[in-house]
């Protein structure tokens, strides 16, 4: 990598730094040579995966092996869809009040816009730049992790944060059960069930996934004290009702 333009000035020797026109050579060149690099750090910043975006995300994902399409359909609050009323809701005026308004003057004469057809308006990503940046570095520990449990805790955290854990019982039966804790999104969570984001090695099963909202606790457990467990002033994990 070149230096600045005044490391390389300071280095021309004192009988040439007051003539002008060779100063002016020196600094055209390096001028030239430090474009040049510039240019291409510029490139390999704008590739990184925490940097890029849109179009150039899209090219990380193929290069890791993961895109935007997903082979399952999120949840309507996944992806904070508006979930109408069905015709027959709007025509009985029970749930939702039938507020008539008055005929506009002038209406046939009125240009209307109605929507566009599917055929215009193509098919639409489902994943935002944040979101698709997750299941690229998700991707990245998944072919990246060599199997061992405290290195995906390591992985784990320098993807997800410090407020985002995830913990793992190992069954010794080439099974494991998992407890992620911390404030995980509605999508989050539907990519994780989906496996889009946790490893998991070949043959290796997941017997129970569950989400647990810590806010910021460790889980009460006995005879541990660490960032994931510790004793009775931790979060007490309770199942849901019903299940």
């Amino acid at each position: 990598m070149m230096q600045n333009l005044d490391y390389y000035k300071r280095l021309v020797t004192s009988e040439y730094r007051h003539s002008p026109r060779f100063t002016a050579m020196v600094q055209k060149l390096l001028s030239y040579g430090l474009d040049i690099d510039n240019s291409i750090n510029n490139m390999l910043l704008a590739f990184e995966v925490d940097n890029a975006s849109t179009a150039q995300l899209d090219i990380l994902g193929q290069i890791v092996g993961v895109g935007r399409q997903l082979k399952f359909e999120p949840s309507a609050a996944a992806i904070g869809e508006v979930i109408c009323p069905s015709p027959a809701e709007m025509a009985s005026g029970e749930v939702y009040p039938i507020i008539y308004t008055p005929t506009p003057d002038k209406l046939e004469s009125t240009p209307m816009l109605t929507g566009y057809p599917p055929v215009e308006m193509g098919e639409g990503n489902l994943l935002d730049d944040e979101v698709f940046r997750l299941m690229i570095k998700a991707r990245i520990i998944q072919n990246a992790w060599k199997g061992t449990i405290g290195e995906l805790y390591d992985l784990w955290d320098a993807v997800m944060g410090a407020n985002k854990k995830l913990s793992i019982e190992d069954l010794q039966d080439m099974s494991y059960n998992i407890v992620l804790q911390g404030d995980y999104t509605q999508l989050e969570e539907e990519l994780i069930i989906h496996a889009y984001v946790i490893p998991k090695p070949e043959g290796v099963r997941i017997n129970v996934l569950t989400f647990v909202s810590t806010d910021g606790l460790p889980l009460f457990s006995y005879d541990y004290n660490t960032m994931r467990y510790s004793g009775y002033e931790s979060h007490w994990a309770e199942a849901e009702k019903g299940n």
